[in-house]
């Protein structure tokens, strides 16, 4: 299938459900004192643009595993269920990421090479659990490893069809013969392991990145400001400047090349609550 052109329009449409989503979560934690904090483009968007980066098509928002926990419990009962829908590999069978998402009830956004997944479609915002890890060489990369695999497992459907080199391919196919379940299993003996300890490192078992297999570090997720993002306020890390140091560079105030300002998330299928 072709990639769904975005058009500004779109983009705007969808940034504007995506605010509605996050001010819905921003209600919840503030009504019920769960932390979180604004992540990823999305952070860097409050401290340069003041709301999002212009060309950006998404919300990520990170939180301490208890928080993450309880943020899913309190879900069932004041999430505005009539509007969003909070998916988790438990809320959505077919759902195959370590992380949950709000989506957006009477939209669709299909990610392209995804199609053949099960779960649930719609615009929706990013919601990251962060768990510890080990500081140690080994140990931390027997746990990263242990990430890959899970993920893989998780991402072997889609691996199977479009991977473009025949040898990984072949081994998405055989990860294929694992249940979904097996992906999952695996996150949780880290979840477990690392639940009471306070790690100087945390990471997200579920996201692949650098900084990820690095680590961030758990003070920056100990303390919290408020941030000014598009007309309301969101909460940040006190110590965002050396955050986005970390993610982006030093140079994270200077926007990218023009080229380079594009959405990240190719899509065939993308309808708002706004289209008739």
């Amino acid at each position: 299938m072709s990639t769904f052109e975005y058009t500004p329009q779109l983009l705007e449409s969808m940034q504007q459900i995506e605010l509605e989503m996050l001010t819905e979560l921003d209600r919840i934690c503030r009504e019920n004192e769960i932390s979180y904090q604004a992540d990823g483009g999305t952070l860097l968007g409050a401290v340069r643009h003041q709301g999002f980066i212009p060309w950006d098509d998404d919300v990520d928002v990170r939180m301490l595993r208890k928080d993450y926990d309880r943020f899913c419990e309190v879900c069932k009962t004041q999430l505005d269920k009539d509007k969003y829908f909070l998916q988790t590999h438990e809320t959505d069978p077919g759902y195959r990421w370590g992380y949950a998402r709000i989506l957006k009830n009477g939209t669709c956004f299909s990610r392209q090479n995804q199609e053949m997944l099960t779960m649930k479609r719609g615009i929706f915002i990013d919601v990251f659990p962060c768990d510890g890890m080990p500081e140690q060489k080994l140990p931390k990369a027997v746990y990263n490893a242990v990430c890959f695999c899970a993920r893989k497992i998780l991402y072997s459907p889609v691996g199977a069809v479009h991977e473009k080199n025949p040898l990984k391919k072949f081994m998405y196919k055989i990860l294929q013969f694992f249940p979904a379940e097996a992906g999952f299993l695996l996150f949780d003996c880290l979840i477990k392991r690392y639940r009471d300890k306070d790690t100087r490192l945390l990471r997200t078992i579920g996201w692949n990145s650098r900084q990820e297999h690095e680590g961030y570090l758990r003070k920056w997720m100990q303390r919290s400001c408020d941030l000014p993002f598009e007309h309301i306020m969101i909460k940040a890390p006190v110590d965002y400047q050396e955050f986005l140091t970390f993610v982006f560079g030093e140079d994270y105030m200077v926007p990218p090349p023009k080229e380079e300002r594009t959405p990240k998330h190719p899509a065939t299928v993308i309808k708002t609550d706004t289209d008739q």
